[in-house]
């Protein structure tokens, strides 16, 4: 997976990079080509804001959540679980869709 992040308002640090890396890279497993990854983090009057847009074999999933500066870690964590939910269920509409059709995107699970 490609993610791309980026920020305003403030200046993310390396640790905070290599988790959302490493929390977003769990979202491989859908996929059987490289998806990309654009994440925004914003910071406002003390709001932190987290954008993700994850644009994967035509298919386009985003989720955004804001919080207070402290709470970063969990955003993180809602947002992969925000992403995987849509995943799913695009999965599960494409596969009842295509059911005697066996040209779906993801791999099984």
């Amino acid at each position: 997976m490609i993610i791309t992040i980026s920020t305003k308002n403030f200046s993310a640090s390396d640790t905070l990079k290599a988790t959302i890396e490493t929390k977003l890279s769990r979202l491989d497993k859908y996929f059987t080509s490289e998806a990309e990854t654009n994440v925004i983090l914003t910071l406002e009057g003390g709001r932190q804001t987290i954008e993700a847009t994850l644009n994967a074999d035509g298919s386009l999933f985003r989720a955004e959540e804001t919080t207070q500066e402290k709470e970063l870690q969990n955003s993180i964590d809602r947002i992969v679980d925000k992403l995987s939910g849509q995943i799913g269920k695009h999965k599960n509409k494409a596969s009842y869709h295509h059911k005697d059709n066996k040209s779906d995107r993801f791999d099984e699970e």
